[in-house]
């Protein structure tokens, strides 16, 4: 039978680094399995599922997920790659139904994305030419050109590569609603998954030679071979957008390279040779998504619980340490000062209400929580949301010494924001009431021990 929700004790996810487990998946050292049974540690309420359906507000909204993945984890790209994927799978079932739905939607459960088409319809080009080429969306000429071909490449791939990176920026922008039908307030600067200008700079920068060779190895990548030789019509309009995808994500050395196996890159690149279907890049997805679930959301949830910094988590357990030291010595020197038998038993409950506050502290502490900011339902700012300061802000906190930059974050000087998830307050509340009830049985535990000593001036 389980337990109600307030009772299940919560206990703070394991950290889990993303370098170090996705790589023993490439090489195989461990399963891309989900936790076992009772060793999963974050709540329903803000599973991965809700959060990628932006069920979740600040601060665990999906805006803040991917500020995290790319501020905290360097992992933006698997974020980026999956919401993507989700949003072409739906656009590809209702393309291929001619449903014609080209809107942006986020995700109402763990499978429901639509994506926005890029490309325009070409159904106006001869495509029994054995050489069309989908990706140009013109017939190449007849004489060789490679540099103009080239050009003419790099110029549709950029330009498809910014649209679709604007596509999913807007489903991860903060402008998005959560589920309450608010939207959720975030002081970051940063709106965009990659602002344009950013892409195009990249892309300026890179060698000439680099750019087009890999341009034209995906462009024979995506040309049909073998028999049959063209792609069905309703897949032509795909290729664009695929031919961005890879480039952005897949391709070695890419900007947003994905951590996936060698094997599994070349069998997705080889199906997509002949298909435009979301089919080819299932496997990719839901490696991602591993990795989504099983190590970036639960480090997320471990941070974004927590509604004070390290530096107030910190003196508020230190606290926590003094107050019940200090419970352990009052009940000492009541037993043993001026001399045995000086006090009564009734006197060690001055050591009850420390040891309370003490342990309560502690516990709380160690989770991630501090009730003197919740009694006001407030929180500090979170490490990803700290990059919003403007450059005179920063050079002002670069110029503070060490200690000053650590005081500085303490609960009485830092900012102070209200906790907008419904769910993380009635967690938050649910840690704070949790370690106030394990303060008082050890408390009360604590008394009991030295209440049975045979130093008072009762006998028993």
């Amino acid at each position: 039978m389980r337990l109600p929700s307030f009772l299940t004790w919560y206990k703070k996810p394991e950290y889990r680094d993303i370098k170090e487990y996705s790589n023993a998946i490439v090489s195989g050292r461990r399963s891309l399995s989900p936790d076992g049974r009772g060793k999963i540690s974050v709540p329903r309420s803000l599973a991965l599922e809700r959060v990628l359906a932006n069920k979740t507000c600040s601060p665990l909204s999906l805006y803040d997920f991917y500020m995290y993945l790319k501020y905290i984890e360097y992992s933006p790209e698997n974020l980026e790659f999956y919401i993507w994927f989700k949003n072409y799978e739906k656009n590809y079932q209702n393309s291929t139904a001619g449903k014609g739905d080209n809107g942006l939607h986020l995700i109402d459960s763990a499978t429901s994305l639509t994506e926005e088409k890029i490309n325009g319809d070409d159904s106006s080009v001869d495509t029994k030419e054995p050489n069309y080429d989908p990706e140009i969306g013109r017939e190449p000429p007849t004489k060789p050109a490679c540099h103009v071909q080239s050009q003419l490449t790099n110029t549709s791939l950029t330009h498809a590569a910014t649209e679709t990176l604007e596509k999913i920026a807007q489903l991860i922008s903060p402008e998005n609603k959560c589920s309450h039908g608010k939207v959720c307030v975030h002081t970051n600067m940063d709106r965009h998954v990659h602002g344009e200008d950013e892409d195009e700079q990249e892309l300026k920068e890179a060698p000439a030679n680099l750019r087009a060779a890999k341009a034209l190895s995906w462009q024979q990548a995506m040309r049909p071979t073998g028999a049959g030789g063209l792609i069905p019509e309703h897949d032509r309009n795909h290729r664009a957008e695929l031919s961005a995808v890879v480039q952005t994500f897949l391709l070695p050395g890419a900007r947003s390279e994905l951590n996936i196996a060698p094997i599994m890159r070349e069998h997705a690149v080889q199906a997509l040779r002949t298909s435009s279907d979301p089919a080819c890049l299932k496997p990719v997805a839901d490696h991602v998504y591993g990795l989504l679930r099983n190590c970036s959301h639960r480090n997320f949830v471990r941070l974004g619980v927590s509604n004070g910094t390290f530096e107030t988590l910190c003196m508020a357990t230190s606290l926590g340490i003094a107050l019940t030291l200090a419970g352990f010595l009052t009940a000492l020197l009541l037993a043993f000062t001026p001399r045995e038998g000086a006090h009564s038993r009734a006197d060690v409950l001055a050591a009850w209400p420390m040891w309370w506050v003490g342990i309560s502290l502690i516990l709380s502490g160690l989770r991630g929580s501090c009730f003197f900011l919740l009694l006001f339902s407030r929180r500090q700012p979170l490490p990803w949301e700290r990059y919003d300061d403007n450059p005179a802000i920063l050079s002002e906190h670069a110029r503070k010494s060490r200690f000053m930059r650590f005081v500085s974050r303490m609960m009485i000087f830092d900012r102070k924001w209200k906790v907008q998830d419904q769910h993380l307050r009635n967690l938050q509340r649910k840690i704070v009431t949790q370690s106030l009830i394990g303060g008082a049985i050890f408390a009360s535990f604590g008394v009991l021990i030295f209440v049975f000593l045979p130093v008072w001036r009762e006998h028993l």
